[in-house]
């Protein structure tokens, strides 16, 4: 049997570095274990899916890509609008402020304040990456099709193994 080539809705399983321009480690699959994900619904980085697909098993491939195929560019950033009062009432609040707000999953990234009225305020919500050009280098572990369940969820479902059951002492 050939190996199966990665496709869309392949479920896709990599270890990776991605890293800055200059080298600089960002995320690396040695600290967090491979990925596994449905190919083509930009689960890592938007431009990746496209440069995964035709891949094999074992390959090893080295990508760069620019702002807008990574975590987008200043200028593309979305907007949010805050109510005023989600700051503290004395903060002297300006454009081109920006401040730090940590997400669920404890990432962060910064609101840069654009607008501000006496109700509220309008931010760009940047990822800490945004504008930077990144590289990546992968390996292709595995490759299957997605099963029922995952083509339902348009994603991948991976179950954590089951502890063996524990003697009785």
């Amino acid at each position: 049997m050939a190996d199966m080539e990665i496709e869309a809705k392949s479920i896709v399983t990599l270890s990776y570095d991605l890293c800055t321009e200059e080298g600089e480690i960002i995320e690396s699959s040695d600290l967090s274990g491979p990925i596994t994900f449905m190919q083509g619904t930009k689960a890592m980085i938007p431009g990746l899916d496209a440069k995964l697909l035709g891949l094999t098993v074992g390959t090893e491939a080295k990508f760069e890509f620019p702002p807008e195929e990574a975590f987008g560019s200043v200028d593309t950033a979305p907007t949010k609008t805050i109510g005023r009062g989600e700051f503290p009432a004395q903060a002297q609040i300006k454009p081109g402020m920006s401040f730090q707000a940590d997400l669920p999953g404890g990432q962060s990234i910064t609101l840069a304040v654009q607008e501000v009225t006496d109700t509220e305020v309008i931010v760009k919500m940047l990822h800490p990456l945004a504008g930077k050009r990144l590289k990546m280098d992968i390996k292709v572990l595995k490759v299957r099709p997605p099963t029922e369940q995952e083509q339902a969820a348009g994603r991948a479902i991976i179950r954590p193994p089951v502890p063996p059951p524990k003697s009785a002492s």
